[in-house]
């Protein structure tokens, strides 16, 4: 197993450009090791696996200044636990295209930014400059981030309290102002429905759903039966020439059947372009992402 970590690390040397210091240096069975994943965050090491495996034994010398790992399972209430290296007491900034957001190991079973999301947010910088952007489950706001660093006006909207600010802190480090305006919190379809009875329209929508969600004012949503739903929701509040990035993390739907359930909902003409997941995530397609152009 060992030599196999190794190789992986070694094949991600060319991805680490000097702007970006969060990466995944292993990617389960697409580098040979299934179940197992390694996401390096600015050297704070997090390796991830399923229940009952053992996690690895990994000398310093590989080359993290922290190492962290935790079980794959329904408990997202859990936080990484410490095996080695520096401890992590405290939250910590990360790179990202020359972008900053934080990580933190003790928030749990999300440490704050997805990293298989590098390109979509990469991909917003270069179409949003001057346009209003929409970003739905917004999570720490690493959208909205992307899209005011670019010269966009982004909404971040998010059924918690606690991302939100975590969002607005993301955003002053970056030395960008929060307005309280840009962070909404509340249930995605409820928003959607206000925003198209006041006529409030955006040039981008971002839609990135969870697979499975549950709120007091709109029951309980899951993707691959309402996606098309949320998407109607979002034609609703876009302009007419107005770009949408469909979201979908679920291994059991196909980028095919993602493609023609998104058809179903979107006009005739639109221009649906299929995103790849970034080069450090070899073998996987759980995550699809297609833009949509009205």
């Amino acid at each position: 197993m060992l030599d196999r970590i190794k190789a992986a690390i070694s094949r991600r040397s060319g991805l680490r450009p000097t702007e970006t210091d969060a990466y995944r240096l292993v990617n389960g069975a697409g580098d040979g090791l299934d179940g197992l994943v390694i996401d390096d965050f600015a050297g704070r090491w997090l390796i991830s696996s399923k229940e009952g495996e053992d996690f690895p034994q990994l000398a310093p010398e590989l080359g993290y200044r922290a190492l962290y790992a935790k079980t794959l399972s329904r408990d997202e209430r859990s936080s990484p636990t410490h095996l080695g290296g520096e401890k992590v007491a405290a939250r910590f900034p990360v790179q990202e295209q020359r972008l900053f957001y934080w990580i933190d190991f003790q928030s749990g079973y999300s440490q704050g930014l997805f990293l298989d999301q590098r390109l979509n947010r990469q991909k917003l910088r270069e179409l949003c400059p001057g346009r209003t952007v929409l970003n739905t489950f917004a999570y720490t706001c690493s959208f909205g981030v992307a899209a005011v660093s670019a010269g966009a006006r982004a909404v971040n909207l998010d059924l918690s309290r606690n991302y939100l600010e975590w969002g607005q802190e993301n955003y002053r480090l970056n030395g960008l102002e929060p307005e309280k305006s840009d962070f909404i919190y509340g249930d995605v379809f409820d928003w959607l429905g206000r925003f198209a009875k006041r006529g409030r329209r955006f040039d981008t929508v971002i839609l990135d759903p969870p697979t499975f969600s549950r709120s007091r004012t709109s029951g309980v949503f899951r993707a691959e039966k309402d996606y098309g739903a949320l998407l109607e929701c979002a034609l609703r509040v876009i302009e007419p020439d107005g770009i949408v990035l469909c979201c979908l993390n679920a291994h059991h739907v196909s980028a095919n059947e993602f493609r023609y359930m998104l058809k179903d909902s979107l006009p005739p003409a639109v221009d649906l372009r299929q995103m790849p997941m970034p080069a450090d995530f070899p073998g996987s397609d759980y995550l699809k992402s297609f833009w949509a152009h009205l």
